[in-house]
């Protein structure tokens, strides 16, 4: 089998088709941004974390120069490189002529060349190729180069392009429930890349503000649901949450922790949490819920603990069992469902 049925050349007919795409490139190599970002400097590239995020994140059609670092970063051969490249450009022509089409619609007068015009440039005789066939052919050159000699006879990055390093180009400064698009989407599969498991479809719904504020907590920065550069730098670093335990794990802790009622402990917990460890809840009041038993912020005042213990599983249980020994029941949980 040759290498065109193996990996057949990217298809797409607008620039956001090519974005999503390069996406799924992204996200078969299994690489962090930061891992990318190591791997196309080694390449002799410059691909900030904060300019592939940007760039995956928009559904605009991306520098030629940034598609050609994420392929290197990620092993993409020198054919499919020179395929995608070509892609890229021929979107960028389309674009060009719809562009040229609404500024000259049809029936308007184009101005002729007159005698003193100079004469219209002779078209490249075969076999010479212009100076963007050319480009072409070096960049895909170096692109094999580096796959063939790899990292170790890597070119150092040269300097950086003001216009790629925004790290805000395209994005809003500050992510927050209510908000949709490309920016979310690339938010919400960097969490999942960070262990937190949230549905991938570019709405910041409760869903996504709980799992950011999990991150937050986790990680030691301010509590607050809303995204900044600080936290997208964090989960671009690679930073991963503790495992969440799975719920077989879950229920067998729980019943061994309450004995006296095991199938009401797993109920009441599945009712308030799904068995999520790490799920965090807004109510309407503003006040934050925490974990498995969904612990409010001020009873963990009271018990002396932070956030990150809350969402530890076995801290969650033990807490809980304390309440009903207390309490000598479930009651103390409103969930009408576990009832």
């Amino acid at each position: 089998m040759d290498d065109a049925a193996r990996d057949p050349l990217p298809q797409a007919a607008t620039a956001g088709e090519y974005v999503a795409l390069l996406r799924d490139v992204r996200r078969r190599s299994g690489l962090t941004y930061r891992e990318i970002s190591r791997r196309a400097s080694a390449a002799g590239h410059w691909l900030p974390p904060s300019t592939l995020a940007t760039m995956l994140g928009r559904t605009t059609l991306p520098r030629e120069r940034t598609v050609l670092a994420l392929l290197a970063a990620c092993g993409t051969s020198a054919a499919e490189v020179q395929g995608w490249v070509e892609l890229r450009r021929d979107l960028e022509a389309r674009a060009s002529e719809r562009d040229r089409q609404r500024s000259h619609p049809a029936g308007t007068a184009v101005e002729q060349p007159t005698l003193d015009d100079p004469a219209p440039s002779a078209p490249p005789r075969r076999g010479v190729l212009g100076p963007s066939r050319r480009w072409l052919r070096l960049a895909v050159l170096a692109v094999l180069g580096v796959l063939t000699v790899g990292a170790s006879g890597a070119l150092r990055p040269g300097g950086t392009d003001p216009a790629d390093a925004s790290p805000t180009d395209g994005c809003p400064a500050v992510l927050q429930q209510g908000m949709h698009g490309p920016c979310v989407l690339d938010l919400q599969e960097r969490l999942v890349a960070g262990g937190l498991d949230v549905p991938v479809d570019g709405w910041f719904g409760s869903d996504t503000t709980g799992r950011v504020m999990a991150f937050q907590a986790l990680d030691g920065l301010p509590v607050s649901g809303a995204v900044d550069g600080r936290v997208l730098d964090r989960l671009s670093d690679g930073t991963r949450v503790p495992a969440a335990w799975p719920e077989e794990r879950i229920g067998t802790y729980l019943r061994e922790v309450f004995p006296e009622d095991p199938a009401g402990a797993v109920q009441v917990a599945r009712c308030l949490s799904g068995l999520d460890p790490y799920r965090v809840e807004v109510v309407a009041d503003g006040a934050r819920r925490w974990g498995l038993f969904q612990f409010s912020d001020m009873e963990l005042s009271r018990l002396g603990v932070d956030r990150p213990t809350a969402l530890d599983p076995g801290w969650n249980i033990r807490a809980a069992r304390d309440v009903w020994s207390r309490t000598g029941g479930f009651d103390h949980w409103q969930c009408a469902s576990a009832r």
